[in-house]
């Protein structure tokens, strides 16, 4: 059901303080809730709710506020609402009035509101953050107009894949099913398959590697044996069960130098992706795909690159989402030599480093050079806006994750905007005051 509409004013807070009497109104917290439409998001997200059915759902300003608060300061759901509690800072952007001394809703909550929501929806939290940045004249049309493009890999939440833990979790996971559906198996092999997966480790280690390879034979035997025997006692499995096969069947069939491997149980789209790092050779996760100004490095466009396509392949996507974002076409594109072969076709101009005509003018110049700033923008992503591993399930987890993270990187930078403002404004207020003083003050000094 729709949220009901909060009373502005209610008989239980007549005996309380106020946040306008006891907050700082200035502070860029309260100066930022002032500017975001909140009613946008009520018509954004009106048909994610059924009009009669279930319960009332939670107020979709705080679950707003709580996704941008959460990705802005990099929390994670259960110590975001611990924070909430202890900050009236946080209450007050979310919509409160009075002082909450107990959190508002279970963190499962916000897994639940994400998943019904879903990314396409969510892109109108960034689009609102973009829309500010304009009204504020921190970004021009004109800007918006000139953008970079480069993709990243967020990494999944999983352990670094190798063949001895796979199997390993392969048969402790269909031998748990079979238990909890009172299947008996012939043998279940987890004690020997665990001190397999041990000696895998050190035999390694050792570098005794046909003998790490003797161990790795006889657990994909033992894996083997197990799914045959699922097989002939469940001839027809429940869906869960079947789901848990396959993926087991997969993983027994997959050799060393196969594409598309399995790589985990829990998150079998992780793709394996090389970005040529010499700190990292290979990451774990989905390829996303990050466009920024050119001039001052604002998101303003992320799509999840499913399949782990070629980077030219998606330069198509990203420059149509950035469109539908900013409402402004793109008129140039600054990339890197990954994207040489692309498969766009509109109408901006797109700029390959390292390919440009010999004569540029200077602005030209300085465009192309603002090409890499998108790289550390990326880095920040990742360590200030939890992009930089991905906690949700699925590939829909992944691009909501991406999303937001773009849209609590957008809200850091409005905040630092609004701080030094903040600060002229005090500053021309109190010459202000100053100088009407002085100009009362003139009569009465004059001498006689």
């Amino acid at each position: 059901m729709k949220p009901k509409q909060r009373s502005q004013v209610s008989q239980l807070n007549l005996f309380q303080s106020h946040f306008d009497q006891l907050l700082n109104l200035n502070h860029p917290l309260c100066l930022l809730a002032r500017k975001i439409d909140w009613h946008r998001f009520d018509l954004a997200f009106a048909d994610c709710y059924s009009p009669e059915m279930g319960a009332p759902g939670k107020d979709i300003r705080l679950l707003v506020g709580l996704h941008y608060l959460k990705h802005t300061f990099n929390e994670s759901d259960e110590s975001l609402l611990d924070r909430w509690v202890e900050n009236p800072y946080w209450q007050y952007f979310c919509g409160f009035s009075t002082m909450q001394h107990q959190v508002p809703l279970h963190a499962t909550s916000l897994v639940k509101w994400r998943q019904r929501v879903g990314a396409e929806k969510l892109l109108a939290l960034l689009t609102e953050t973009v829309a500010i940045a304009v009204k504020d004249k921190q970004i021009s049309k004109k800007e918006l107009a000139q953008v970079n493009v480069d993709t990243t890999v967020q990494e999944k939440n999983i352990t670094h894949p190798t063949d001895s833990k796979l199997y390993l979790k392969a048969i402790n996971k269909l031998t748990t099913a079979a238990k909890n559906r009172g299947i008996k198996l012939r043998q279940t092999y987890t004690r020997v398959a665990k001190a397999a997966a041990c000696m895998v480790g050190r035999y390694a280690h050792a570098k005794q590697f046909r003998r790490m390879r003797n161990r790795l034979r006889k657990m994909k035997t033992w894996l083997g044996r197990v799914i045959r025997d699922v097989r002939r006692k469940v001839p027809q499995p429940d869906a869960a069960l079947q789901e848990l096969l396959i993926l087991c069947e997969r993983l027994f069939a997959q050799q060393p130098f196969d594409k598309d491997k399995l790589y985990s149980l829990h998150e079998p789209e992780v793709k394996c992706i090389s970005k040529g790092k010499a700190e990292k050779r290979y990451e774990f996760g989905q390829k996303i795909s990050v466009t920024s100004t050119n001039r001052h490095n604002w998101i303003v466009g992320i799509t999840l690159c499913r399949g782990n396509p070629y980077d030219g392949h998606t330069l198509k996507q990203a420059i149509a989402t950035t469109e539908q974002i900013t409402q402004v076409g793109v008129t140039d594109c600054f990339v890197d030599k990954g994207y040489r072969g692309h498969n766009y076709d509109g109408q901006a101009v797109v700029h390959i480093s390292g390919s440009s005509p010999r004569k540029l003018t200077r602005v030209q110049k300085n465009r192309r050079k603002r090409r890499s700033a998108i790289e550390p923008k990326i880095g920040h992503l990742k360590r200030d806006s939890r992009m930089g591993r991905c906690f949700l399930k699925g590939l829909s987890g992944d691009e909501i994750n991406a999303v937001l993270a773009a849209a609590g990187s957008n809200l850091q930078k409005l905040l630092r905007a609004i701080a030094p403002a903040l600060i002229l404004w005090l500053w021309s207020e109190f010459r202000t005051r100053i100088i009407a003083f002085q100009r009362i003050l003139r009569p009465v000094m004059t001498p006689i």
